[in-house]
């Protein structure tokens, strides 16, 4: 580590500590690269006259660096990094994966819409992490995702669609390598939506025919885009045919059953009932047995029956975070799904004069004097609902 003044700085030079105090400065961050000639004269401007910088290339061989500067050089290695690199390991928590994954995901699609090269690093992170946990937590990813709640629908949906594909695909049956590929297939599903114009992708009316049309074509732009940046076109089942249907009324080839791959049958119904069920700023969610109960009318015209049957039991008629009444007139909240797909485990928290009383668990599946079942959905909007309760249900799908 070199003391130089700033009036000695070069663009290239890496800044690693400034010769002041963080109070003395305006500055977030003592470490940073020297991009242009107004990183120096931002340091001027806030009275620096001093910095510390690391090697430069042209003054100390690559041997000198790993000996005198050891400490240093991690440091910097670490900085390095790249910028969808996350620390997985340290993540405890299902709920932290998931909101990691958000970020990522919208680091990536956001490089893609402004130009940048396309780096799939990020997308594989994530999709081993989410395959690894679905085999040996089952369906706890699943169980978070509608417990979140993002402004941005785009990069949720993107998380949303791998999680739950992944999920059915493990109940499935499906291999651990496939459903690797089916995880990142699935993740950058909406790729395509990064090269729609903004005023038409959040366009809050109905789209006009042309709209449409530019709009529909997300799907092979997407899918051209990836290949063009390397990818595999096995890989990528999911993403040009999420939109084509059972009846062949879908896009963007107009595919019959018989020709869409079994990826692209999980994808359609995922990404459907993601879609339908996700608050957006012009569109309030269904709960999720309305959803349900609409889409079985679509089995075998728009979706495929038996992966919607598969679907049903994966996520159960009262999908975890639904708000249910109670036949004793109690609210709670559906915490696990159970092998019955209407009596999943629930988290009751008010009682019948609507005040709140301490969480207690009842699993709605075993038979007992006082039995208790869920009489329908309730809509949420003017319930308050603790935070703590929501912890107590990913405490109970962790316990798996």
């Amino acid at each position: 580590m070199q003391k130089i003044h700033v009036n000695e700085l070069k663009i290239g030079d890496r800044v690693l500590k400034l010769d002041a105090s963080w109070l003395e400065t305006p500055f977030l961050s003592h470490k940073f690269k020297i991009k242009d000639i107004s990183d120096i004269n931002k340091l001027k401007k806030h009275g620096i006259e001093y910095v510390f910088i690391g090697p430069r290339n042209d003054e100390v061989s690559i041997k000198e660096v790993i000996e005198e500067n050891k400490d240093l050089l991690e440091n910097v290695q670490y900085e390095e990094l790249p910028k969808h690199y996350i620390d997985f390991q340290s993540l405890t928590k299902a709920s932290e994966i998931y909101e990691e994954s958000v970020k990522i995901i919208r680091s990536v699609m956001e490089d893609i819409r402004s130009g940048k090269l396309f780096d799939d690093t990020g997308v594989r992170i994530i999709a081993d992490k989410i395959t690894e946990l679905t085999v040996k937590k089952g369906d706890l990813l699943s169980s978070v995702a509608k417990l979140k709640s993002y402004d941005d629908y785009t990069f949720q949906h993107c998380v949303n669609v791998s999680v739950f594909a992944t999920s059915l695909g493990k109940l499935m049956n499906i291999p651990i390598k496939e459903l690797n590929m089916l995880s990142a297939s699935a993740l950058l599903h909406d790729v395509g939506k990064m090269l729609v114009p903004k005023e038409i992708l959040n366009k809050p009316g109905k789209l006009t025919d042309e709209e449409f049309k530019i709009m529909k074509n997300h799907v092979p732009a997407g899918y051209d885009y990836l290949i063009k940046n390397g990818l595999d076109p096995s890989e990528l089942k999911i993403v040009i045919e999420h939109h084509e249907r059972y009846d062949g009324s879908g896009y963007p080839y107009g595919l019959k059953d018989p020709d869409i791959s079994l990826f692209g049958k999980i994808g359609a119904v995922v990404d459907i009932y993601d879609a339908i069920t996700s608050d957006r700023v012009y569109h309030k969610g269904m709960e999720p047995p309305s959803a349900l109960k609409m889409m079985f009318k679509w089995t075998d015209s728009h979706i495929n029956k038996k992966i919607f049957e598969f679907f049903i039991i994966h996520i159960g008629i009262y999908p975890v975070g639904t708000l249910v009444l109670l036949n004793t007139n109690e609210l709670a909240i559906v915490a696990k799904i159970t092998d019955n797909p209407t009596s999943p485990i629930v988290a009751v928290f008010k009682n019948p004069k609507g005040e709140d009383i301490p969480v207690y668990t009842v699993d709605l599946s075993k038979k007992s004097v006082l039995s208790k079942k869920i009489i329908g959905p309730v809509n949420p909007e003017k319930i308050n609902i603790d935070k703590e309760i929501y912890d107590i249900i990913e405490r109970i799908n962790e316990q798996n």
